[in-house]
């Protein structure tokens, strides 16, 4: 986890293709579960979810494919890279900032791939025999950028993904923070434990 940490904040800090980040991510599955308030288990990375034109072209593919170990319900998990601007550079008013077209573009990309899972899921459960899916009401969360720095440039965010209801944004630094926060809670139990037992010992 210690390598992880250190490996995750060291790329936040490079320019890296997305291919990179989705790698991480796969090598990684875990960190899928930090974006989840439930058990998830990873279904496939690079996943088609339909969409395909005569002309056999127009797949739409999302870089991870997850569900609900209780429900079986679906997650859609895009995944961008930590340098993707969010908000425009400048205020479309005073003190309000709009979302940049990197943050709105991929938004709707990741609705658009949840739209043609739901549309074609009958199909995707015959061909791939895999009928232990749903898609009662398929959860999405995109991971792009970085907190934005400024009061205002936050505020204008958080006011905007917060009123994006059908898809979590989640920033990388954010990812980060829970994986020091997974680290601090592990070392602290261990450390509880280590005392625990040296106090037994004593008595």
């Amino acid at each position: 986890l210690e390598d992880l940490m250190s490996n995750f904040s060291e790329m936040i800090g490079k320019k890296l293709a997305e291919d990179k980040w989705q790698d991480l991510f796969q090598e990684n599955p875990f960190i899928l579960n930090l974006l989840f308030g439930y058990p998830i288990i990873k279904i496939q990375d690079q996943a088609s979810v339909g969409g395909r034109k005569l002309s056999g072209k127009g797949d739409k593919i999302t870089d991870f494919l997850s569900k609900n170990v209780k429900t079986n319900n679906t997650a859609i998990v895009e995944i961008k890279n930590p340098h993707a601007k969010l908000l425009n550079a400048r205020e479309y008013r005073e003190g309000v900032f709009s979302p940049s077209g990197e943050l709105s573009g991929s938004l709707n990309q990741t609705l658009d791939q949840r739209y043609k899972l739901q549309k074609e899921i009958a199909t995707i459960k015959e061909n791939t025999r895999n009928y232990d899916i749903e898609t009662f009401s398929v959860h999405c969360v995109l991971v792009i950028g970085t907190t934005p720095e400024g009061h205002d440039e936050r505020k204008s965010f958080e006011i905007f993904r917060r009123n994006s209801k059908d898809v979590d944004v989640i920033t990388f630094d954010e990812v980060l923070e829970k994986l020091k926060q997974l680290h601090e809670f592990l070392t602290s139990e261990n450390l509880e434990n280590k005392e625990d037992s040296s106090h037994e010992q004593n008595n």
